[in-house]
């Protein structure tokens, strides 16, 4: 069973500055070629000021932003008690506020909002569920990411 004492800890902030060409690579890699993500003045013309991220983007936040928050996160769920070898990703769902697009300074932070205990067909498994709140340079929350981890027993 995890240490139920981490339920409202806070990982460091990240930080992520949003580039034109990281918004085409995952574009690309998604193999989705809406002009939203690729053209500028494609994108103007539908009344945005520059190209804009594609909705799974923030996903990139954590492996990218300038700290390692994918080993932080593993690290604290080694602290918490889990295998990391037992640890699973589980969902992941995106609230937007407004979109991300080239020269967006974005900070993140998250936290561990609840840990809850699930008998499965193989055994217990607790589903962690976090919580990451990424704001631009000026302040305004752009998204929130809201994620479950499995750690199966």
């Amino acid at each position: 069973m995890l240490d139920h004492s981490y339920i409202g800890k806070k990982l460091p902030l990240i930080r992520y500055q949003v580039d034109a060409s990281k918004i085409r690579e995952l574009a690309m890699a998604l193999g989705d070629d809406n002009s939203l993500f690729l053209d500028k003045e494609a994108t103007q013309a539908a009344g945005y000021p520059d190209i804009i991220a594609p909705l799974t983007f923030p996903t990139l936040f954590r492996f990218w932003g300038g700290t390692p928050a994918g080993a932080e996160t593993r690290a604290l769920l080694g602290e918490m008690g889990a295998d990391l070898l037992r640890v699973l990703h589980g969902e992941e769902e995106y609230e937007y506020f407004g979109t991300l697009s080239p020269g967006d300074d974005i900070t993140g932070e998250l936290e561990i909002v609840s840990i809850d205990r699930k008998e499965g067909s193989a055994g217990p498994m607790d589903m962690v569920r976090t919580r990451a709140t990424y704001r631009d340079q000026h302040g305004a929350v752009k998204v929130i990411a809201r994620a479950t981890m499995v750690v199966r027993w």
